[in-house]
């Protein structure tokens, strides 16, 4: 019991020596400090300008008992700092000071115990802004003192929230003090006292902010207590916050705001007793606004008369704002929209009366209404529509604005229903449409932050979405799918799976863009819930009953909700047996893209991606682009901590060229956040049919009972969904689809007879002149962050952005004769003047400091851009003679375009001094300082003082605030000035256009993009004129093409060819005719640098050797020089070798010790360079290696045998020989060189100066006061119909001195051979370049070549193409070309392009110093290569004009029959043999409205041997073919025809004899071929993919062997079997039919004897009939009990299967007919 007694004394002495230091105020005692707190903005370094608050007082605190205290200020003192801190001095704020002093005194009472702060008790009066001061104050006393713990952490509640909270306790027993530090990060906050706008569609990324925080914010506290008998008293207390914000990276520095507090205890007095005010508010200890953040001001403003502001400033903006733009406009705006925001509902009633008779005014007010974004604009938007039966326009673009601007709660989306259901909303369907996409926007902003959305917010779209499902109508359904995907809910995901295929009974009958935009409308929402969406996704893409493009939306939806690894390899599994190439296609592609993303927002799924492409095959990179693809592009810059990403989408279908949807976006990574910028989507459905309907077939219904009597005998049948031809587009901006358009072909129908409408009014009105301004104002960006500080004023961190634009227009028209109708436009002439003034100027202001609506103090970056661009033609246009003519007038004044400037300020301002607000730049403005004016001055020379000085400017004890800075420190810091200024002057047109930049940043501090961006940044770009004499009157641009150019032709001189300066035209084209004729059979073994090598070898022709691109060529020339017979000779004429019969041996030793050499010196060369696999040397080799035969030379090709041996064969003959040149014939190569010599020959220029006259002239000239002209002159010279095709354009100056000329000439020598050349210069003759283009073969293959040399060049174009071939090996690697570096010419650049398979090509690219290729390049759809080839072997490049006609043979399939084989539509075998003769469908027209079926059987007379019937919807024409032992027999509705007779109830079917068997053609039902000859049946069809069934298969490579029912057959009896037509009775030469069977047994299913019935037809004979041959087919069977009745086995198509049992099926039956 003494123990015990023992131990509860000691536990309560230990408690009485813990309460010594819980902080506590003395009940009886005052206790008086002296506070001061100071608010400093700018950057951190020393020097720079800062803008400052300061309050000073003081806090005399008095208890009242039962732990309540009273808080009272004394003689408060406001202070504010613009300058050099701590060099420059506060400045009292005398006005404001006296405003606030009687609101900071007044007393306030708070509860506290044992450090803890409980309410706060105030006046009713007392403005929050000022509590929120004394807030500040009683934080400091905020201290949780855990018992026995000196360090410990907590989140600890405060003025700016609950954050996180560290401890640190130091007791100081020889002074007898208790020394608390606590920091608390503000950053890690569980709730943090935050207002903001503008940022709820920005996501953000938090990968991104463990790199680094744009945002960052903490506080210390030091805080000295006395411990004494009653508790801890505060002695001193030091408080430093810190927020500092940055667009950058947070390493290379930031803005800082840094907020200081210092309480210091003076004395402690008696209280004395004194009346206390009433005090029945009660408030929190948390930071607390009256304001939104909308009311937050963007500029200081008196407290006036609002209505007048309101007025004053549109009256402002009206006057000021008619020619151009006023500089003031934007802050005008702001202003505009600052007063109303301020104003109460009734003044908007009040200000419209006002302004709505005035036109200037009241478009000013409805531009500034939307950026007001409160609920009254939204009633008095609702009151303007309510006026008129109709919306005017302005209050239409007013209302769609304001929904996308307005901030929503409650009362505003209740507001913005009621808009909704007006009936002049309804009416309009644009305006229904756009609101309510609108209204799915505001709910996506006010339930963002949100757990779960009411519903009765989300009830006006889910309404829509359920009408419309239920009628139902499609596009309604499409509306209220995609409002639904604005507001982004999960409580909308029930009503969207209701149209997802595969899990909504509805989808199946929606057309396939409703079930596309429904799972597209998971996206948003994904957000939210991304667990459900990823589940909705994966299980659509894993579906493949559902279509492709369905497949391939919810593939990417489900890549953009970021999916685990899991989802990511499952996907990529599918992908092992995916059997849509389409798919497959996408999906690789978009996996691809992901992984080699560098954004970190995505890191980790580009890692679960890059690993999900080692599952894959590689074959899948394979597939070209004429498969649907992803396409994406991203890059971030870590310094920058910015970044932007873009993606493509292209959805495509193998029966159509074009993509089938497209779609694009954008998106933006800054901030610690990501946002989608701008996204747009374009659907085209059946634009093919639209642009090729000349070649389509009629659409329209057709009764066809014929056929529909057959399709009836086939048991599920079902027709595929028609596609109509449909175009839809879409646009979305920050995410929120802001419009989206449908256009059906009864639009074009209603457009064009829109377009087809009288044009009277019009051209009445631009007789009489039309003159308007459009001007439009618009605040494009309000993103604000208010945070309190620990002082309790506010911190703003704003970036707002606003433009105007302004466009004064004045149009009029003259014609002779008058324009009566359009027509007559082509034979008017017509005269249009026109003068534009458009004019756009945006202001940006990024700010952040300390804003409230009586002062502001903090850095503010403006940046203002104005674009200025003045125009004033006159237009002449004459049609009918081919002349076209603009005047202007010169430049009469210097006249800035663009002119930017970009300023950081430290700003200060208050509401009781306006006028004497201080913007002061935060780089100080210092004279300029040359450091190479600076001299070196030795330390020996420095003063002690200096030393002294620097030395205590170097010890730690300046690390106290106390401590003031050194001189040097003091010091304004010398900005980093640059600048920059150019002109280019046009003295023929009268004019300069100049560049100035100047720039002042701050990078000698810290060299980063923060501080490059410090400073004065201008930039200004002008068009001034320039002195000339004679005065320029007037410029003009003509064109006259036809007959009447020549008239047109100033400087006539330049019409006249000296004869003394040029061959005669004809010797050209005979030059030109004959190497185009004449073919070469030399054999020619160096490379295409002969040219240089001949000059090489003129100049050294003892030691010349010629030039190859391949060491291998050399050996290979050695070997052959060695092994020719001896009496050939070895010529270097340009580099080539001949055979003669004549021959030298001095020449022959020269060239093959020559050659030694240089095999030797290359065979070192060879060795060094052997890095690769033999493997890949191989095939590029065998690329490289083959040599490109022009169409006309390719009659004898060569070749090398293995023995070196180089022979020529002739393709008719096997004999091989050397042809033998003489000097009548010359070598190849200088046969060749005719052709090319054109093209080298300085007098090249006046190749087809004798052509004629001028076919085009075009002149842009200056007329001067003196009637003189000056300017350029082109002229263009061309004969397209004479033999030899050729072009010639020329540039000159109209000044007769200058022999200044730009001359391109082009000419067609053969079918197979382009040659241009372009030349500029003095007289054509300084520069050249040369392009040869041809066609020929590369081995077997179409190929084309493009050879570019030059002989010389200027020095700009030399180092931009040097320029441009840094990057080309980067660019070819990736693009996936090889590279192997070969020396090549060095002025010669190569292409080789050979069309290898209808989808892939060859390119060999060869460049001076390397070469590229490509094997099997893939392109994005499949060519008719027979075709092309035969036709460019044919015609040659004359065969561009047929390109129309071969792409429209691309979409031609063929199916043919021949024996037992069927090689389908798309390419697959299938083996089957007929054993009976029953009908299969072999090729269908399966649309909604079928037009022909073709069906073949077993012929009787032979077996091997086949019948077809044809049955055609038009006019139910059936027409067979039959073979007989003397021929085909035709029949055309049972009655046999000739074949040359037309058919008279099909006239668009044609059919003529074609050696043993018939064609058959009908274009209209796209039939293009139709042959049978009794063993071969071809059907070619055209235009038909994806619109076919049958054994040949749907035509789209995607469904192959698809049964009648669309599912797929197991093998190819399951599908000859389902597409027989079945026999009706014992007598019909068909005996079998398909029905649902019974299992010939009971079977055991889940415990129980069980009846089983197939859920899919088996073949069996017809009733009486009996098998003569069987076959066992696995068919799935339902199961029922042993005891169920059933009535008709049909009832079982529809069950699910429950087991697979194997039974027989009948191939073939034998009958006894009654």
């Amino acid at each position: 019991m003494k123990g015990f007694i023992f131990l509860l004394a000691l536990a309560c002495a230990g408690s009485e020596d813990v309460s010594r230091y819980d902080p506590t105020f003395s009940q009886t005692k005052m206790h008086i400090y002296k506070y001061d707190g100071v608010i400093l903005t700018g950057l951190p370094e020393k020097g720079l300008n800062r803008a400052g608050m300061r309050i000073t007082s003081r806090v005399k605190i008095r208890g009242l008992g039962s732990s309540q205290y009273l808080l009272q200020l004394e003689n408060p003192q406001l202070q504010e700092l613009n300058g050099i801190w701590p060099k420059d001095p506060f400045s009292s704020l005398r006005k404001l000071t006296e405003r606030w002093t009687p609101h900071l005194t007044r007393p306030v009472k708070f509860g506290y115990l044992n450090g803890r702060v409980g309410n706060i008790y105030t006046s009713e009066d007392l403005p929050e802004d000022i509590l929120n001061i004394h807030r500040g104050i009683i934080n400091i006393f905020q201290i949780t003192n855990k018992k026995f713990q000196n360090f410990y952490d907590l989140q600890e509640a405060g003025i700016e929230g609950i954050c996180h909270t560290r401890y640190i306790v130091q007791e100081d027993k020889r002074k007898e003090r208790l020394v608390i530090t606590k920091s608390k990060d503000l950053t890690n906050c569980q709730e943090r006292v935050l207002k903001q706008t503008g940022t709820i569609y920005t996501q953000l990324c938090p990968s991104c902010q463990q790199r680094g925080r744009n945002i960052r914010a903490s506080a210390a506290s030091t805080i000295v207590l006395k411990p004494t008998a009653l508790g801890a008293i505060v002695q001193e207390a030091r408080v430093r916050e810190v927020h500092q914000f940055t667009p950058f990276h947070e390493l290379d520095g930031a803005f800082r705001l840094e907020a200081r507090q210092s309480l210091i205890l003076e004395k402690i007095t008696s209280a004395q007793m004194e009346q206390i005010p009433d005090m029945r508010s009660q408030r929190s200890l948390q930071y607390r606004s009256e304001r939104n953040v909308l009311q937050q001001p963007f500029k200081l403003l008196k407290d006036q008369n609002v209505i007048t502001q309101i007025k004053d400033t549109l009256n402002h903006m009206a006057k000021h704002n008619v020619q151009d733009i006023h500089m003031d406009a934007p802050l005008r705006l702001l202003q505009l929209v600052q007063f109303l925001r301020l104003a109460p509902h009734r003044a908007f009633s009040e200000i419209w009366n006002w302004a709505k008779t005035q036109p200037e005014q009241r478009h000013w007010l409805l531009e500034a209404i939307p950026a007001v974004g409160t609920i009254e604009t939204m009633k008095f938007i609702k009151s303007r529509i309510q006026e008129s039966e109709k919306i005017p326009s302005e209050i239409l673009q007013a209302l769609i604005l304001a929904l996308h601007q307005v901030k929503t709660d409650r009362d505003v989306l209740a507001e913005a229903k009621e808009i909704i259901d007006l009936d002049q909303v309804k009416r309009c369907q644009l305006t229904r449409k756009l609101t309510i996409l609108a209204y799915g926007s505001m709910v996506f902003r006010h339930c963002a932050d949100k757990p779960t959305c009411p519903d009765d917010i989300l009830k006006p779209i889910h309404a829509l979405l359920i009408d419309a499902s239920s009628r139902p109508n499609d596009e309604d359904i499409v509306l209220g799918l995609k409002a639904i995907g604005n507001a982004g809910q999960p409580a909308s995901i029930k009503n969207i799976v209701k149209l997802l295929p595969g899990f909504g009974t509805a989808a199946p009958n929606l057309p396939l863009k409703v079930r596309v935009d429904a799972i597209m409308a998971l996206r948003n929402i994904a957000k939210k819930d991304p667990r459900t969406v990823q589940r909705l996704a994966v299980q659509t893409f894993l579906n493949r009953k559902n279509h492709p493009e369905e497949r391939m939306v919810a593939c990417a939806v489900l890549f953009a909700t970021k999916p685990p690894l899991t989802l990511i390899s499952m996907v990529a599994n599918s992908l092992l047996t995916e059997t849509s190439l389409q798919v497959a296609s996408f999906t690789y592609s978009h996996i691809r893209a992901l992984s080699r993303s560098s954004l970190p927002s995505i890191n980790s799924m580009a890692a679960a991606c890059n690993l999900a492409l080692n599952i894959l095959s590689p074959k899948l990179e394979q597939l070209g682009h004429r498969f649907s693809k992803v396409y994406r592009v991203d890059t971030f810059i870590y310094r920058m901590m910015a970044g932007a990403s873009a993606k493509a989408l292209l959805f495509k279908t193998s029966s159509c060229i074009i993509p089938t949807a497209m779609l694009a976006k954008v998106r933006g990574h800054a901030l610690g956040g990501s946002s989608d910028l701008i996204e747009f989507g374009l659907r085209a459905e059946g634009l093919q049919e639209v642009m090729m309907k000349d070649r389509a077939g009629d659409l329209r219904k057709t009764d066809s009972r014929s056929i529909r009597r057959i399709l009836s005998k086939f048991i599920n049948w079902k027709e595929l969904p028609e596609e109509r031809p449909l175009a839809s587009a879409y646009l979305k901006l920050f995410g929120q689809e802001l419009a989206f358009a449908q256009l059906r072909k009864e639009d074009l129908d209603i457009i064009k007879q829109k377009i087809t409408s009288p044009i009277d009014s019009y051209v009445n009105k631009l007789k009489d002149g039309v003159s308007f301004t459009s001007s439009k104002a618009l605040m494009a960006l309000e993103m604000r962050r208010v945070i309190p500080t620990v002082v309790g004023l506010p911190m703003e961190l704003g970036i707002i952005s606003t433009a105007v634009a302004l466009s004064n227009i004045k149009v009029d028209a003259r014609s002779d004769p008058p324009i009566s109708k359009l027509p007559r436009l082509l034979t008017s002439r017509l005269q249009l003047n026109a003068r534009l003034n458009p004019s756009v100027l945006i202001h940006i202001r990024v700010f952040m400091g300390i804003s409230m609506p009586h002062f502001q103090s903090g850095v503010e970056l403006q940046v203002n851009i104005r674009l200025l661009l003045p125009v004033s033609i006159t237009a002449k246009i004459n049609l009918k003679e081919g002349n076209f003519r603009i005047d202007s007038s010169p430049a009469d004044k210097e006249s800035r375009i663009l002119s930017m400037t970009s300023q950081v300020y430290a700003v200060s301002r208050n509401v009781e001094d306006l006028f004497a607000e201080r913007i002061t730049p935060i780089l100080p403005s210092t004279p300029e300082r040359r450091i190479s004016t600076q001299r070196f001055r030795s330390s020996a020379r420095s003063s002690p003082g200096t030393s002294a000085r620097i030395a205590s400017h170097l010890s730690p004890e300046t690390l106290s605030d106390q401590v003031p800075c050194s001189e040097d420190e003091q010091t304004p810091r010398v900005p980093n000035r640059s600048s920059y200024r150019s002109c280019a002057t046009v003295t023929e047109f009268g004019f300069k256009a100049c560049v100035d930049a100047r720039m002042e940043n701050a990078l000698s501090i810290k060299h980063s993009p923060l501080y490059r961006l410090i400073g004065e940044h201008t930039l200004n770009v002008s068009i001034a004129p320039v002195s000339s004499d004679p005065e320029i009157e007037k410029i003009v641009l003509e064109i006259q093409a036809g007959s009447k150019a020549s008239s047109k032709l100033m400087r006539l001189s330049d019409k006249q060819l000296g004869p003394d300066r040029i061959r005669s035209s004809a010797e050209h084209l005979r030059l030109m005719t004959r190497d185009s004729k004449q073919r070469m059979y030399n054999t020619t073994w160096s490379s295409s640098s002969s040219s240089s090598s001949a000059r090489q070898s003129g100049r050294h022709s003892t030691r010349s050797r010629p030039h190859s691109s391949s060491s291998s060529e050399y050996i290979r020339g050695r070997d052959s020089a060695r092994a020719l017979p001896s009496g050939t000779r070895v010529s270097k004429r340009r580099g080539s070798m001949s055979s003669s019969s004549s021959s030298s041996s001095g020449s022959g030793r020269s060239f093959r010790r020559s050659q030694k050499y240089r095999s030797r010196r290359i065979s070192g060369t060879l060795h060094s360079r052997r890095v690769l696999s033999s493997g890949i040397q191989t095939r590029s080799r065998r690329l490289l290696d083959l040599a490109f035969r022009p169409l006309q030379e390719s009659r004898y090709t060569v070749r090398r045998t293995s023995a070196g041996i180089i022979r020529a064969s002739t393709p008719r003959s096997g004999s091989s020989r050397i042809t033998r040149i003489g000097r009548g014939s010359g070598s190849r190569a200088s046969r060749a060189s005719h052709g090319s010599s054109i093209l080298r020959s300085s007098e090249q220029r006046y190749l087809i100066g004798r052509a004629g006259a001028p076919s085009l002239v075009v002149l842009l000239r200056s007329r001067r006061t003196d009637g003189t002209q000056r300017g350029y002159q082109l002229t263009g010279y061309g004969r397209m119909d004479s033999r030899l095709p050729r072009v010639h354009l020329r540039v000159v100056e109209l000044d007769e001195k200058s022999n200044w000329r730009i001359c391109a000439d082009a000419a067609m020598p053969s079918w197979h051979k382009v040659l241009t050349l372009a030349r500029w210069g003095e007289n054509c003759e300084r520069y050249r370049v040369s392009v040869k283009v041809s066609n020929g073969q590369l081995a077997t293959h179409p190929a084309i070549k493009v050879k570019m040399q030059w002989s010389r060049i200027n020095e700009i174009l030399k180092y931009n193409a040097k320029m441009i071939g840094d990057y080309i090996p980067g660019l070819a690697y990736a693009l996936g070309f090889s590279q192997t570096y070969r020396r090549n010419p060095s002025r010669q650049i190569t292409a080789l392009v050979a069309l290898t398979s209808p989808s892939t090509i060859d390119t060999i690219i060869k460049l001076p110093k390397m070469t590229a290729y490509y094997q099997g390049l893939q392109i994005p759809t499949s060519l008719p290569m027979h075709s092309i080839s035969v036709r460019v072997q044919q015609k040659g490049f004359s065969s561009l004009a047929e390109i129309p006609d071969l792409f429209l043979t691309i979409n031609q399939r063929q199916c043919t029959v021949e024996n037992e084989l069927v090689w389908s539509f798309d390419e697959d075998e299938l083996k089957h043999s007929l054993t009976s003769r029953c009908h299969y469908v072999l090729a269908q027209d399966c649309s909604a409205s079928p037009r022909f079926i073709l069906m073949m059987r077993r012929a009787e007379i032979d077996p091997s041997k086949k019948e077809i019937k044809l049955v055609l919807a038009s006019n139910n024409v059936i027409i067979e073919a039959i073979p007989t032992q003397s021929g085909i027999k035709f029949l055309v509705n049972g009655a046999e025809r000739d074949f040359n007779q037309q058919i008279p109830e099909a006239p668009a079917v044609l059919v003529q004899k074609e050696g043993a068997g018939i064609i058959l053609e009908a274009s209209s039902i796209n039939i293009d071929r139709l042959y049978f000859d009794g063993k071969r049946v071809e059907i070619v069809l055209n235009q038909m993919m994806s619109k076919t069934c049958g054994i040949c298969g749907q035509n789209n490579g995607e469904h192959k062997m698809m049964k009648p029912n669309q599912e797929q057959a197991r093998d190819v009896e399951d599908l000859f079997e389902s597409w027989t037509s079945p026999g009706q009775s014992c007598t019909d030469d068909c005996k079998v039919r398909r029905e649902f069977v019974q299992f010939g047994k009971l079977v055991e299913f889940e415990g129980l004897e069980s009846k089983c019935f197939s859920v899919e037809p088996v073949q069996r004979c017809l009733e009486g009939c009996s098998p003569i041959e069987t076959r066992s087919q696995v068919v799935n069977f339902h199961c029922v009990s042993s005891d169920f009745t059933v009535r008709d086995n049909t009832m079982f198509s529809r069950k699910s299967p429950d087991v697979r049992l194997s039974v027989d099926s009948h191939s073939d039956c034998m009958c006894r007919c009654a």
